[in-house]
């Protein structure tokens, strides 16, 4: 029997989970202020958590709003923002989920192109003279699904875009801090604060399951999601984000994310190598952190003939289409995950992948 190999979602390992840590800082956190974590609690979150997001980006705890995943945090952005008659700019393609909340909610999506080092400026400029967006959606770092990190001088345009036109910059960065090779590029809220969202979560850095999401933001836009989330759910699950508050509180994080990288680091290197093997010249870009790498099928390859190969000898692919707004330009797009899966594994992964191509 051909052993299921699964390159769909991007999933953290679960080996790099500090389960016994979360026990006991859940247990320590229930024990000190289990009155207050147990209780309904409201919009924008579990006051210490706040105050502990706020020191480190040293902003006020009023800029910081916690909710049950970034994921959810933008669906909030989505419907405070957005109405059909107004514009949105994504990336091209973009991680499909986000493009699912775009589009529910009416708005004109324009998607903007990526190239090696970010969205074609050239595009964004002529649409920003059709018509300015209210916001614009980017993952900067290790962008899900292309791995590639905007430059700073792009950065830094569309950041002047951003205050001279007056639309928003939703930052998204659940990947930023999982760099294993370079350096560091400022963030596009270190360039303009007025003007960007950042939004992340410790889905990467810790674990998914504790569905636990931030956003850093001026202090006027936390209190209108403060509004719709109130009216939504009341407040997010205090109890995850008090086990959260003491696992940071005791200096935890940053040992973790040390550790995760010397999982994850070789990982992304064993399948650039495996790709450029297997399928050499077919990587659109080379990533030095996050959990993705995506390929562009060699001419004549297209998601309708490789899905229905792939499962027929044991491989889970995801449809590239499914990161586009429009879903031919995925047609021969092929995201592949890296995170949960060991160098050796990897390799005969892309190998079914090379044996069912044209």
């Amino acid at each position: 029997m051909v052993e299921i190999l699964n390159l769909t979602r991007g999933n953290p390992d679960p080996a790099a989970f500090p389960i016994e840590d979360l026990i006991r800082c859940g247990e320590e956190n229930l024990k000190r202020d289990g009155k207050t974590v147990l209780q309904y609690g409201q919009a924008p979150g579990y006051v210490p958590l706040r105050e502990w997001f706020a020191q480190y980006y040293a902003v006020k705890p009023g800029n910081i709003f916690m909710g049950n995943s970034s994921l959810e945090i933008f669906h909030f952005i989505t419907q405070v923002e957005l109405r059909p008659g107004i514009r949105a700019f994504v990336e091209s393609p973009s991680y499909d989920r986000a493009n699912t909340l775009l589009q529910r909610s009416g708005a004109e999506i324009v998607d903007i192109p990526m190239e090696a080092d970010g969205m074609d400026l050239s595009v964004f400029e002529k649409e920003l003279k059709k018509g300015i967006p209210a916001l614009v959606y980017s993952i900067a770092d290790f962008q899900n699904p292309v791995g590639i990190t905007t430059s700073e001088a792009k950065r830094r345009q569309i950041a002047t875009w951003a205050q001279q036109y007056g639309f928003w910059i939703i930052e998204d960065a659940p990947y930023r801090r999982l760099r294993y090779h370079g350096i560091d590029i400022p963030t596009f809220l270190s360039i303009a604060p007025d003007r960007v969202m950042q939004m992340s979560s410790l889905s990467k850095l810790l674990a998914p399951g504790l569905r636990m999401g931030y956003l850093v933001a001026p202090e006027a836009m936390i209190n209108k999601l403060i509004k719709y989330a109130v009216d939504t759910y009341i407040g997010p699950v205090l109890t995850s984000q008090g086990m959260v508050y003491e696992y940071l509180r005791q200096g935890l994080l940053e040992p973790n994310i040390e550790k995760i990288k010397k999982i994850y680091g070789p990982r992304l290197d064993a399948t650039l190598a495996s790709l450029d093997k297997h399928i050499p010249g077919t990587i659109i870009a080379r990533p030095e952190g996050g959990y993705f790498v995506s390929i562009k099928l060699p001419k004549g390859n297209t998601m309708d003939k490789l899905l229905p190969r792939a499962d027929g000898i044991g491989l889970k692919l995801t449809d590239g289409r499914s990161f586009f707004i429009n879903p031919a330009d995925g047609n021969n797009f092929l995201r592949i995950p890296f995170c949960q899966i060991s160098p050796d594994v990897m390799e005969e992964a892309i190998k079914r992948v090379a044996s069912i191509l044209d």
